[in-house]
């Protein structure tokens, strides 16, 4: 391969950024993933494209700022991926949220928003509250606050921003994993393994930025160990902790609800999203690097969450989970609580390799100038004014497209190259009534046809998506065996 200006370890929203920005300056640039795009963070997120309405309380207030600048931004790139929601935030006697605490606070949003600002915040009185949301409790209710927000599909808008690379010139290769790495010169040459096809593959590039979320710690120290052998491990940059979300038929009429924890006094949110609604999350810590079973969801965590759901709504307390999903946050080490965590982003810089560690999806543009703006001034390309346009990303396919047509853009367009790929990042399919099992057929039939694939291959790829949703409903089952 010729040699590159940049090589991205990680696809998930932060690498897909880097690679966009870079591409469309003219840089040459290749991303590798050891898995799928979107198959870390990027996909298990509260699905939120928003400023951070609950910082304003520890007064990060140019962090919600500038992520307010960025939900206008990326809601004008990838209109059809986003949607604005009325959040109702209903306060309760006793609380640990006063009103006027609350009324401030979206009075601030509002303004922080300005002109890219949305409908403006609303107080409401307790029979207001429950005439937009009845099944509300009733008892102790003050009233509510009403602010709005956007709901995003963040795979989706990840693999958009990855097409968008792609289209400008970068080389995006999934389920290739960096085994190490040496120096040649002026340049590094990374090694790497195709982990479906088989294969070593190397890369020669001046600069390398590792993206790779919770697993940015385990890179820095695999590459350490490749190019500095007998060098001590670097520090941990992170304190990753776990999210977990419950699946839900449709819960409220049509508004996103912002709701504390009576247990202890955590932010939660009911999301609506694709017909359904999103319940989370949590806040476990988890070491770093993180292990295997980091991303699963524990019985707890599933009854923590059904239980404030119950306290919030009771009047859908007998309404069961659909599904569960768990994510990793790659938050910056500190000594807070990780709950106070800070949800800004660092690079560190020991060139030629740069690390992004920390952020938040919504401000990923932010993450990649910032990446980048060093690299282009070593590569003597100008200053750090990169051009970075609001134009819009590659259009996905319209909703409600038959599984066959999904499959064959997923493979042709989205680089897709497992089952799992179209049917959880490039679809909603995971969340019909049967969790996509009839459409996963027909999907692996046409990947089966578009990428080679033997009846065995076909017949293994469905197993293994069988075999996830079986899990995730055994611990569906425990939890409620259990409470």
């Amino acid at each position: 391969m010729d040699e590159l200006d940049l090589l991205v370890i990680g696809g998930g929203i932060t690498g897909a950024g880097v690679a966009r920005l870079a591409a469309r300056n003219g840089f040459r640039v290749a991303l590798l993933d050891r898995g799928d795009l979107m198959s870390g963070t990027s996909s298990v997120s509260s699905h939120m494209l928003h400023g951070g309405l609950r910082y304003l309380e520890h007064l990060r207030l140019g962090l919600v700022g500038e992520s307010l600048g960025e939900r206008a931004a990326v809601s004008r790139m990838a209109p059809a991926l986003v949607q604005p929601r009325r959040f109702l935030v209903p306060l309760y006697r006793g609380g640990r949220l006063a009103p006027w605490k609350l009324r401030l606070g979206l009075q601030l949003y509002d303004w922080l928003a300005g002109r890219r600002g949305l409908a403006p915040h609303a107080m409401l009185r307790p029979r207001e509250a429950l005439a937009l949301e009845p099944d509300l409790a009733p008892e102790g209710l003050l009233g509510a606050g009403l602010y709005s927000d956007v709901v995003m599909d963040d795979g989706r808008i990840g693999i958009a921003v990855a097409r968008d690379a792609a289209d400008h010139g970068a080389a995006i290769h999934t389920y290739t994993e960096v085994t190490g790495a040496r120096p040649g010169g002026a340049t590094l040459e990374v090694l790497a393994r195709d982990r479906l096809g088989g294969g070593e593959r190397s890369f020669h590039t001046r600069t390398l930025v590792v993206a790779a979320g919770p697993w940015a710690d385990a890179v820095r120290a695999m590459l350490t160990r490749s190019l500095t052998p007998g060098a001590p491990e670097p520090p941990a940059l992170l304190r990753p902790s776990r999210g977990v979300h419950l699946v839900y038929p449709a819960l409220t009429r049509s508004h996103a609800l912002l709701l504390t924890a009576r247990a202890d006094g955590r932010v939660f949110f009911v999301v609506p999203f694709s017909d359904r609604a999103l319940v989370g999350t949590t806040e476990v810590e988890v070491s770093s690097p993180p292990p295997a079973d980091a991303w699963r969801a524990s019985p707890e965590e599933v009854r923590y969450l059904r239980a404030e759901l119950r306290r919030a709504l009771p009047g859908v307390a007998g309404t069961a989970p659909l599904a569960v999903f768990a994510g990793v946050r790659p938050l910056v080490a500190s000594q807070a609580e990780v709950g106070r965590a800070s949800r800004e982003h660092h690079v560190l810089e020991q060139h030629p390799i740069y690390t992004v560690i920390g952020g938040k999806y919504t401000t990923f543009r932010v993450m990649a100038r910032d990446a980048l703006a060093p690299i282009a001034r070593r590569l003597r390309r100008g200053d750090d004014r990169l051009a970075d346009p609001e134009a819009p990303l590659p259009m996905p396919l319209g909703a409600g497209r038959a599984p066959d047509a999904i499959a064959e853009h997923a493979v042709a367009r989205e680089f897709a190259r497992r089952l799992e790929d179209v049917l959880r990042r490039r679809s909603a399919l995971w969340l019909a009534p049967d969790r996509g099992r009839v459409a996963a057929t027909v999907v692996a039939r046409v990947m089966g046809e578009k990428l080679g694939w033997s009846d065995e291959r076909r017949r293994e790829e469905i197993q293994a998506y069988e075999s996830a949703l079986f899990e995730e409903d055994a611990l569906l089952d425990r939890a409620r065996e259990d409470a």
